[in-house]
């Protein structure tokens, strides 16, 4: 699981439904799930 992007500022003209769909958590690809073990600090 992993956070999307584009959630962290300039909120203002973002719609409220957009919002929510980047407020939803997502599946890493199975393809960089190795990369992002990798990146995390205690994995």
């Amino acid at each position: 699981m992993r956070r999307k992007a584009f959630k962290n500022h300039i909120l203002e003209h973002k719609t409220t439904n957009r919002k929510t769909r980047l407020s939803q958590k997502a599946v890493v690809d199975e393809r960089d799930a190795e990369n992002v073990r990798l990146m995390m600090p205690y994995a």
